[in-house]
């Protein structure tokens, strides 16, 4: 259990300096980041290290504000690091190997173990994140030439550590065809432009206030590699969605999850017309002019456009046609 919120530690002979017990946030593991920062696309971290989205541009004020309140988050705080309510890679890799021991579906496992070998190098890259933040504070603005030196090993550490990333995370490319890949590649282009629809409302027909504002969008799940990144959707209920080109993972946490094949599932758009648009609906969404509807996981979910989503479903059916 953490009580301080920093410990003394040895980084090189003779060096010692304060690291910080707070979890330490970053785009690790996750690619191509480095090259993405100039547009201004960030990645935000949610709940359990590997999982997290990347945020796009809208005009909608609800999704700054959502995107904000999930930054808020990752701010840190004694009473979060005391309580043990933040991100722990001890937590994640026994939840992991615990969820591997239980699986007997291929697919799942397989991604269970990657997930774990990646949490691994994970644990020892964040470590590093903190050490090297703890030599940069203790030298501050001066020079000191053996300090710059430790800095340097740590950071050559890191990038390794980058390497060795690569080789142990689960690749989508490695997984299907060219063909289905560039289908799949089409797919989350439309699918990105859904998730950029000003508006998004879930329909639960068991709550009290049936139609829900949601926020799509693309992003990480389990440090999956794909280099267009993976196209989710969510509930109110905390569940997401994930798609990759021959399966759709139900996720209800990194190592609690379903592997459904894509080829069994019904993506359905339909347009709405002005009176299906009832005075309830109106109360809650405004003006709804399409919907996508997925029998098989009961989702209902609404906009306020419709092309966008007629070219999504059409490219989830041109991506089933490969399979």
């Amino acid at each position: 259990m953490k009580i301080l919120p920093k410990k003394c530690a040895r980084v090189a002979e003779g060096l010692h300096v304060w690291i910080s017990n707070h979890f330490y946030y970053s785009d690790f593991g996750i690619h191509d980041m480095e090259g993405r920062r100039f547009d201004g696309r960030r990645y935000v971290m949610t709940g359990t290290p590997g999982t997290g989205f990347i945020e796009h541009d809208s005009e909608s004020h609800s999704y700054h504000a959502f995107v904000r309140a999930c930054v808020a988050e990752q701010k840190p705080s004694y009473l979060r690091m005391l309580m043990g309510r933040e991100p722990s890679f001890d937590n994640a890799i026994a939840a992991a190997n615990k969820a591997m021991a239980d699986c007997s579906e291929p697919y799942k496992k397989d991604l269970l173990e990657h997930y774990a070998n990646a949490l691994t190098v994970a644990r020892s890259a964040e470590y590093t994140e903190r050490v090297i933040r703890g030599i940069k504070d203790k030298m501050g603005h001066k020079h000191d030439q053996y300090m710059s030196g430790v800095l340097g090993y740590y950071k050559n550490r890191l990038r390794h550590m980058r390497h060795d990333m690569t080789s142990v995370v689960w690749h989508v490319r490695e997984h299907c065809s060219a063909e289905t890949y560039q289908a799949y590649c089409e797919a989350v282009e439309a699918f990105s432009q859904v998730a950029s629809c000003r508006r998004i409302w879930y329909y639960d027909r068991s709550a009290k206030q049936s139609f829900v504002q949601m926020f799509f969008g693309v992003g990480v799940f389990d440090f999956i590699h794909s280099e267009v990144y993976l196209p989710y959707m969510c509930t109110p209920d905390g569940t997401h969605y994930y798609l990759l080109p021959d399966i759709a993972i139900v996720a209800r946490s990194n190592t609690d999850f379903d592997v459904v094949p894509l080829k069994t599932l019904t993506v359905v758009c339909q347009e709405m017309a002005i009176e299906e648009v009832n005075e309830s609906m109106v109360g809650f969404m405004g003006t709804a002019a399409s919907m996508i509807k997925i029998p098989e996981f009961d989702l209902n979910f609404y906009f306020n456009h419709l092309h966008p989503v007629v070219r999504f479903v059409e490219a989830v059916d041109k991506l089933k046609a490969t399979l």
